[in-house]
């Protein structure tokens, strides 16, 4: 997929292979690089291939205000998820909207010419995946509403799947994490990418036609950028209780304005959120390290390694000294 990148006071933005080592720390191994760095800020584009399917993960920031334009005259069935900030944006095909942290949408355009709004000295983070028609079929007898939308993408009719707002779960955003993290090389790293791809594709769908796990996403950017400090303030220190009410003073909004802020943007309310949030460290901590449980509870904001043990089964189905085994036997202390 050949994209292009404007900005609507600076011009296209040139991007080069050649990236300059201030950057390279963000390079994910084994992809294709773009990038540009000046006074305006920085673009970067990565692009990991599976089998027939593209996938781009694109940081960019700002110092200045601008209206980014994302153009490709080649038709485009994607999957698209944000991982960081909100994109207001303006599609020619798909009309106007707004995608948040964990918001995805899955379109179909006949070219992409898309805007979307960057506030100054912001960082935005989204992961595209494109796929082909082939990718759709096997699913179209089981996702109520893909039949439809296939039929207009036959005819070359834009559309969008699914009628209300959605976010990406924890299977959805683990996926994610492991096609960026994944180690393998050559065919087998393609081969891996691209069932990864499938498997992403598949949790998306079912997800999106479920009325069940749909999010409003309606909220003002004032409240989203308190979300956004909230959300900040939390993941700093994650060891400490944190008063629900007390977080919602410090950032300004009352206690329902804030639980519902969380659950427009993330699908889910401040509490859920931060043990998420106490879960995942805790899984990164006791896979990658030999630190004791009783610490790694402690940190997590349990007194008791007993309750610490309790919250993690229940929220992953297996125990912290599983993680840790597991982690020994795949050499990651050695």
């Amino acid at each position: 997929m050949n994209i292009r990148i404007e900005a609507a006071q600076g011009g296209e933005i040139h991007l080069s292979p050649v990236l300059p080592s201030s950057r390279n720390q963000l390079r994910i191994p084994d992809s294709i690089c773009y990038g540009a760095v000046g006074p305006f800020g920085h673009v970067l584009l990565q692009q990991l291939d599976g089998e027939d399917i593209s996938i781009h993960y694109n940081t960019l920031y700002f110092h200045e205000g601008e209206q980014i334009i994302y153009r490709s005259e080649e038709p485009a069935i994607c999957l698209q998820i944000i991982l960081n900030n909100s994109y207001y944006f303006d599609s020619r095909h798909l009309g106007k909207g707004v995608l948040h942290e964990r918001g995805m949408s899955f379109s179909y355009t006949p070219e992409i010419y898309t805007t979307f709004r960057c506030r100054p000295n912001e960082h935005y983070t989204h992961l595209t995946v494109y796929y082909q028609k082939k990718h759709l079929l096997s699913f179209v007898g089981s996702i109520p509403g893909l039949l439809p939308f296939m039929a207009k993408v036959s005819v070359g009719q834009a559309a969008r799947l699914g009628e209300y707002y959605m976010t990406a779960d924890t299977n959805i955003l683990s996926v994610i994490d492991n096609i960026l993290e994944c180690t393998y090389q050559g065919h087998i790293r393609e081969l891996y990418v691209g069932h990864l791809c499938t498997e992403l594709l598949l949790l998306s769908l079912v997800r999106m036609v479920g009325n069940s796990a749909s999010a409003s996403g309606m909220i003002s950017e004032d409240d989203t950028m308190h979300v956004y400090k909230a959300k900040e303030v939390i993941l700093q220190d994650m060891g400490h209780h944190i008063s629900l009410t007390s977080l919602a003073e410090y950032m300004g909004l009352s206690v329902y304005k804030l639980n519902h802020g969380f659950k427009s943007i993330y699908g889910i309310g401040v509490t859920e959120f931060l043990l998420e949030a106490r879960m995942k460290r805790a899984h990164q901590v006791l896979s990658e390290t030999e630190m004791p449980i009783g610490v790694v509870a402690r940190e997590s904001g349990y007194s008791h390694p007993h309750a610490f043990s309790l919250a993690f089964k229940k929220y992953f189905g297996y125990t912290p000294a599983f993680v840790q085994r597991s982690g020994r036997v795949n050499g990651n202390h050695w």
